[in-house]
C-alpha cells in the first residue's frame, strides 16, 4: 500500500449493486471435483449451487449475460402457501404494469422491462385477501395481511463463482453452502441483496492527492475529487464508471458517490464523483398509477426509486408540517431531485442524506434521506425548543446524532459549532425593501339574476410596512398583486402582507468562510475534525473586528452551514452559510404562497 498522510482520507471503489432480483431454482447442490469450480477435496474449497430460471430476466442482449456477478450476495426465500404460483409468481411482478392485481396474475414473458422487478410486490397479499388493491403502506393500511413469500433460510449467502447452463439457465456457487436445507424446485427461489461488492482501495493502487470532497443542502454528498498518480496508460477496473466511491475518516464512511469517467493526465488519473445527494437526478419520481391519486403521496417515488436501485434508505418522509405534494404529477415527469424539492417547496423544510446509524459497515450502508424543519425565527436566527432531559437523539436537524441537553427552550437556538473568524466580513444585500403596495380584490364578480344586474369586480390597494425599518433606511416600496385570491378585506389583505415582510431578510452573510485547523469548535471549545460532514450545523461566527450596525435589530452572526467542502492536501475547510429564501422577496412570496401570487 502507498504512503498516506495519517489524518488522510481513504478512498474506496465498490462494484454498484443492481436492483434486487429474483430467480427461481429448478435444481441444488454441492460442488464435486469435476466442477471445476473447486472441489470437496482437491484444494479444501466447498461451495453450494442453484440453477437458476432466468428465461423472464435475461433479454436479447442478456442472452448470455451472467444473472449474477461472483461478490454478489443473497438470501434464500419460499412461497408462503402451497397453491402459490412457481416462484416469484410465473414471472417476477414488474414496475411498467404497476398494479398490485397485475403483480398477482402476470404470466411468463409478461412484462416490459425484465430487469426492473417490483421485490416488494413479493410481500404484498393478493387482493382477496385485502379486499381492495392497496398494498400495505406507512399509514398502516391495509394491515393484518399475510406475506406472499417469506425468508427460508436467513444466510447471506455471497456468490463465488457464475456458469451458463443453457439458454435460459444457469450455475451459481456459492458460499457458504446450504446443504442441510431442502429445495423446493417450485416455491423456492433466491432474492438479491443490493450491497456494493469488490472493494478497492485506491491507496494501494498508488498515490493519492488532491483529494477535495463537498456536502451541500438541500441533497448531502456533493462532489468529490481526487489524482491517483498512476501511469496514464495504466487502467484498473477500480477506475470504471459507475463504480461507488466511499470515503472514510478512522472507521467510518463520511463521504459516498458514484464515478465518472475519469480523465488521464501525465500526472495522474483525476476521478471525479458525483455524491449520494445527487443520485435523485437519476431516478425518475414514478409512482403506482393503479391505486388512483391514493399512490401519490410523499413516500411512493422515493420508495419505488429504491427498489429500481437508487442507493438511498427511507424511513419514512410521511406527513411532516409544511410538506407540499402540490398538483399530482405524470409517473417519472419528475425527477426524485425535483420531487424532493417540490416536497419542500413552501420553504420551512429542508432535505438531505444523512449518514446512517452504523457508518462503519462494511459495504457501508446506504445514506438515509431525511426532511427537517428550517430552525429559523423572522430575522433568519436558527431557532429550536429543545427538552431538558439529558439525552442524546438523532430525530433533529436532519437525523444527526446531538447532545439535547444543550438545547434550550429559550427563543433563539445555541449553536451547534464556533467558528474562530480573523478576516472582516462583509454582508450581503439582496434587496432592500421594507414597504409592500398590495393590490387586492374588493368584491367579486356577479353574475345577472332576474332582479339585480350583473356586476363587476372591483380592486383596490392598501399599503403595509416595517417602521423601524422605514425609519432607519427610509422608504423602499414593492408592489404584490394578490387579486386572484378572492375578496378580501383591506386587513386581510394587510395581513398577507404583513407575513410576507415578517420573513423577508434585508442584510445576511452570502460569502464564504476559510477554516484552518482548530477554528472550528464545539460548543465546549474543543476543535473538531474538519474533515467530517459539518453541513447543516448552526454555526456562530466569533470575531472582534466585525464592525456590525446600521440595522434595526442587531443579533449574533449565526447561520446554517449551506455548503461545506474539505481539501486532504491542505486540511483546511470553505464554509458557505445556507442561502434560504428569505433574503429574495419574489422567493418569499413564492415559498409562503407557492403558485398564488407574483
Amino acid at each position: 500500500m502507498a504512503l498516506e498522510k495519517i489524518q488522510g482520507t481513504q478512498i474506496v471503489t465498490w462494484a454498484p449493486p443492481l436492483p434486487q432480483r429474483a430467480f427461481r431454482i429448478t435444481a441444488a447442490g454441492v460442488s464435486s471435483d469435476n466442477t471445476y469450480i473447486g472441489g470437496l477435496t482437491t484444494d479444501g474449497k466447498r461451495y453450494g449451487y442453484y440453477v437458476l430460471d432466468t428465461s423472464i430476466w435475461q433479454t436479447i442482449e442478456g442472452l448470455h449475460q451472467p444473472p449474477m456477478q461472483p461478490g454478489e450476495q443473497f438470501q434464500l426465500w419460499t412461497g408462503s402457501t402451497p397453491s402459490l404460483p412457481n416462484f416469484p409468481f410465473d414471472s417476477p411482478p414488474p414496475f411498467s404494469k404497476g398494479s398490485v392485481a397485475h403483480q398477482q396474475n402476470t404470466t411468463a414473458g409478461d412484462t416490459d422491462a425484465p430487469d426492473l422487478w417490483c421485490i416488494s410486490a413479493l410481500l404484498i397479499p393478493p387482493p382477496a385477501a385485502t379486499g381492495n388493491n392497496l398494498p400495505p403502506n406507512r399509514d398502516g393500511e391495509p394491515n393484518g395481511f399475510v406475506p406472499l413469500y417469506y425468508i427460508k433460510n436467513a444466510q447471506v449467502c455471497t456468490v463465488a463463482a457464475v456458469q451458463q447452463a443453457a439458454s435460459n439457465q444457469w450455475y451459481v456457487y456459492f458460499s457458504p453452502p446450504l446443504d442441510n436445507t431442502t429445495i423446493n424446485t417450485t416455491s423456492d427461489g433466491i432474492i438479491t441483496l443490493p450491497k456494493p461488492y469488490n472493494p478497492k482501495y485506491l491507496g494501494q493502487i498508488g498515490h493519492v492527492g488532491g483529494v477535495n470532497y463537498t456536502y451541500s443542502i438541500p441533497g448531502g454528498p456533493d462532489q468529490l475529487t481526487c489524482i491517483l498518480q498512476v501511469e496514464p496508460d495504466y487502467r484498473t477496473d477500480a477506475l470504471d464508471p459507475g463504480r461507488i466511491v466511499t470515503a472514510h475518516r478512522g472507521g467510518n464512511c463520511i463521504w459516498e458517490g458514484q464515478l465518472t469517467e475519469p480523465a488521464p493526465a501525465a500526472t495522474g488519473w483525476t476521478l471525479t464523483a458525483n455524491g449520494v445527494g445527487t443520485y435523485g437526478t437519476n431516478f425518475g419520481a414514478w409512482w403506482d398509477q393503479s391505486v388512483g391519486n391514493a399512490g401519490w403521496t410523499s413516500d411512493a417515488p422515493v420508495d419505488f426509486a429504491i427498489a429500481r436501485g437508487l442507493r438511498w434508505n427511507n424511513r419514512g418522509i410521511g406527513k411532516p408540517a409544511g410538506i407540499y405534494t402540490g398538483p399530482v404529477q405524470n409517473p417519472g415527469s419528475l425527477s426524485v431531485t425535483d420531487f424532493m424539492n417540490l416536497l419542500c417547496t413552501g420553504g420551512s423544510l429542508l432535505w438531505e442524506l444523512v449518514q446512517p446509524a452504523g457508518a462503519s459497515s462494511w459495504p457501508p450502508a446506504p445514506w438515509e434521506v431525511t426532511v427537517y424543519d428550517i430552525p429559523t425565527d423572522q430575522d433568519g436566527n436558527p431557532l429550536v425548543a429543545g427538552p431538558s432531559n439529558k439525552t442524546q437523539t438523532n430525530l433533529l436537524i436532519g437525523g444527526k446524532w446531538k447532545r439535547t441537553d444543550l438545547l434550550t427552550s429559550s427563543g433563539r437556538r445555541p449553536p451547534d459549532l464556533m467558528l474562530v473568524n480573523t478576516s472582516p466580513v462583509a454582508r450581503t444585500i439582496t434587496a432592500d425593501y421594507n414597504t409592500l403596495i398590495l393590490y387586492y380584490q374588493l368584491t367579486p364578480d356577479k353574475t345577472a339574476t332576474s332582479t339585480t344586474a350583473a356586476t363587476a369586480a372591483t380592486y383596490a390597494t392598501t399599503f403595509v410596512d416595517v417602521p423601524g425599518s422605514v425609519v432607519k433606511h427610509g422608504r423602499m416600496e414593492y408592489y404584490l398583486d394578490i387579486s386572484n385570491a378572492g375578496a378580501m378585506s383591506s386587513a386581510a389583505a394587510q395581513a398577507i402582507g404583513l407575513n410576507v415582510l415578517t420573513k423577508y431578510i434585508r442584510a445576511n452573510f452570502s460569502g464564504s468562510f476559510s477554516v484552518m485547523p482548530g477554528q472550528l469548535l464545539n460548543p465546549g471549545g474543543v476543535p473538531v475534525d474538519l474533515g467530517l460532514n459539518w453541513n447543516g450545523a448552526v454555526v456562530t461566527v466569533q470575531g472582534v473586528n466585525a464592525a456590525q450596525g446600521g440595522e434595526v435589530g442587531l443579533a449574533p452572526l449565526t447561520f446554517i452551514i449551506g455548503q461545506y467542502a474539505y481539501d486532504d492536501d491542505t486540511q483546511t475547510a470553505t464554509v458557505t452559510p445556507y442561502q434560504n429564501a428569505l433574503t429574495d422577496l419574489d422567493s418569499v412570496v413564492a415559498a409562503l404562497y407557492p403558485g398564488k401570487f407574483a
